[in-house]
C-alpha cells in the first residue's frame, strides 16, 4: 500500500474517533510531515487529496485543512440515504397538514357505555340540528345546522365502520 494512503487511513480513523472533530483544522502539513515521517510535502498532500475527494476534509489555500465530515462519501447508501429522507419529509408534511384537532376514544370496551354515550348522543345532537334547520329563517344559519347534523351523521357511520 502507496505511504499516502496508509497515512490517509490513520488521519481517517482519527477523525472518525473524534480526535479531529468536525470543524476542526488538521495540524499543518510540516506537521503532519515530520509526525509520519514522510520526506516530502506531496506525500501529506496526497494523502489530504483521498479525503478531500471522500469529503471528510476541505482544504483551503494558503490556511490549511478542515474536517467538514466523518464518512466518507464512497460509504454512503445515496438510495437509502435519500429515501430515509423523503419519508422523513412525507411524515413531516402529514403532520403538518393533519387536522390540528383529534382525539382518539376506545369503543372497544368491555361495558357499552362509551359507545352508547357517544352514538346516542351524535344520533339526538344530529336531529336536533335538522329539525331547527327547518325552523330556521336565516338562511346561513339553516344551512350550517344541515352541515353539522351532516357531519354528526358522518361520525356515526365511521364510527359504526371502524367497530
Amino acid at each position: 500500500m502507496s505511504r499516502y494512503r496508509e497515512i490517509a487511513d490513520v488521519l481517517r480513523a482519527r477523525i472518525q474517533n473524534g480526535e479531529y472533530p468536525v470543524e476542526s483544522q488538521l495540524p499543518g502539513i510540516s506537521a503532519l510531515q515530520d509526525e509520519f515521517a514522510a520526506r516530502g510535502l506531496d506525500t501529506i498532500r496526497r494523502a489530504q487529496q483521498i479525503l478531500v475527494e471522500e469529503g471528510i476534509l476541505e482544504t483551503r489555500q494558503g490556511v490549511g485543512a478542515f474536517v467538514i465530515g466523518t464518512t466518507s462519501l464512497r460509504q454512503v447508501d445515496v438510495v437509502a440515504t435519500l429515501t430515509k429522507a423523503r419519508d422523513s419529509l412525507v411524515t413531516a408534511i402529514a403532520a403538518m397538514t393533519a387536522p390540528r384537532r383529534s382525539i382518539t376514544i376506545d369503543l372497544d370496551l368491555e361495558d357499552d357505555d362509551t359507545y352508547f354515550v357517544l352514538t346516542d348522543a351524535l344520533r339526538e345532537w344530529a336531529s336536533d340540528q335538522r329539525h331547527e334547520a327547518k325552523d330556521e329563517p336565516d338562511e346561513l344559519l339553516r344551512e350550517k345546522r344541515l352541515r353539522w347534523a351532516s357531519a354528526a351523521e358522518t361520525l356515526l357511520d365511521r364510527i359504526d365502520d371502524a367497530l
